[in-house]
């Protein structure tokens, strides 16, 4: 059996053509989308599929599919042949940003590929309806109020469309009368340099208010911490007062025990004193009465004696003389005893020794 080179290579060739083929199909056919795209996918006119992102094959003449970007969309905006209303001619140049907030009330409300020139052909009619009524120094300086206007009006119309305007901006107004346009800036410049001047002043009154209020509330602090310092002094000075009076009061205690011991001295020396006294003088009345005693005694020895002779004369006495000297002399020891017994053991002390010597001899003689 023999085989057909030629026609396996040629069945090979067909087939490597049919495959390269079907890559090329689907590679021209195959969609991917990322996820800040809304898709919609469609087969036979109704709508297959729709969501953010995702892929899919578009079949030939059978599928289509529409995709809506949900990013921040910019639609720049010219409006020309904008009159003021002093019928001077501007051109405004400016932009509107937007987002898809709903894609499918978009589809259904509006037509997607003309969003942009809708959005551009509302912001100008606003601008010229806006600035007709405004004078050309406002318009060159009152740009807010035209911002405001076109976004309440964009907000009103596009409300079901399911988008959203984020900002819209002037970038700037041209005069269309190059001379108006500088006689217009040197009335705005001067007008601007006469704002800057008297807001200068007004800051400047401000600020010397402010001055004023700050050196007020200066003072105000510290006349507070003056008084606040006097407080302190008078506190001080009542603390020392009353430390002051304490010690004095102490001191006065003191002074006064003091004077109590001093007198309580004075008078236990004093009372020593007088007992001292009053001993000496006892002791003294008593030695005065003993003398006395004494010498009442003595006065009375002559008296005792006589007594004495008179009972020895009527006496009978049996001996000699001597014996009678011996019992006399005895007598007057005896006598001479009981006068210093009665003396207080003193004697005769209180008499001078010769005159006692002297009275006892002459007793004795006349015994």
């Amino acid at each position: 059996m023999q085989i057909d080179i030629g026609a396996i290579t040629w069945g090979i060739v067909g087939i490597s053509l049919v495959i390269i083929l079907v890559l090329a199909i689907y590679k021209t056919r195959y969609r991917k989308f990322k996820t800040n795209v809304y898709v919609i996918h469609f087969r036979r006119g109704r709508v297959k599929q729709s969501g953010l992102g995702g892929s899919f094959i578009l079949l030939p003449l059978l599928d289509e599919y529409i995709e809506i970007p949900t990013t921040a969309q910019k639609v720049d905006i010219a409006a020309e042949r904008v009159i003021t209303i002093e019928n001077q001619e501007l051109v405004i140049h400016g932009f509107v940003v937007w987002r898809v907030v709903d894609a499918e009330r978009l589809f259904s409300n509006a037509e997607w590929s003309r969003v942009n020139e809708i959005l551009k052909d509302i912001t100008e009619s606003v601008i010229r309806t806006t600035c007709a009524n405004m004078k050309l120094i406002d318009i060159l300086r009152e740009r807010e109020r035209i911002i405001k206007a076109i976004i309440q009006e964009l907000d009103k119309i596009t409300a079901d469309w399911g988008i959203k305007v984020l900002t819209v901006e002037i970038k700037d107004v041209d005069v269309v009368n190059k001379e108006l346009f500088k006689n217009l800036q040197a009335e705005m410049y001067w007008n601007q340099w006469r704002d800057a001047q008297r807001l200068q002043q007004i800051s400047q009154q401000e600020i010397g208010i402010l001055s004023q209020e700050r050196e007020k509330t200066v003072g105000l602090k510290e006349r507070e911490k003056m008084m606040e310092l006097t407080k302190k002094e008078v506190e001080i000075a009542k603390l020392e007062a009353e430390r002051e009076k304490a010690r004095k009061i102490i001191e006065a205690e003191a002074e006064k025990q003091a004077n109590i011991i001093r007198a309580e001295g004075s008078a236990e020396a004093e009372y020593l004193t007088l007992v001292k006294k009053a001993e000496g003088l006892r002791k003294l009345s008593e030695a005065i009465n003993e003398q006395i005693i004494s010498y009442e005694v003595v006065q009375r020895l002559p008296e005792l004696t006589e007594n004495l002779r008179k009972m020895f004369d009527k006496a009978i006495f049996i001996g000699s003389s001597d014996k009678m000297g011996d019992v006399a002399t005895s007598l007057i020891g005896l006598i001479y005893e009981a006068i210093e017994k009665m003396a207080g053991g003193k004697g005769l002390s209180f008499l001078s020794e010769k005159k006692s010597k002297e009275k006892i001899r002459d007793v004795t003689k006349e015994v």
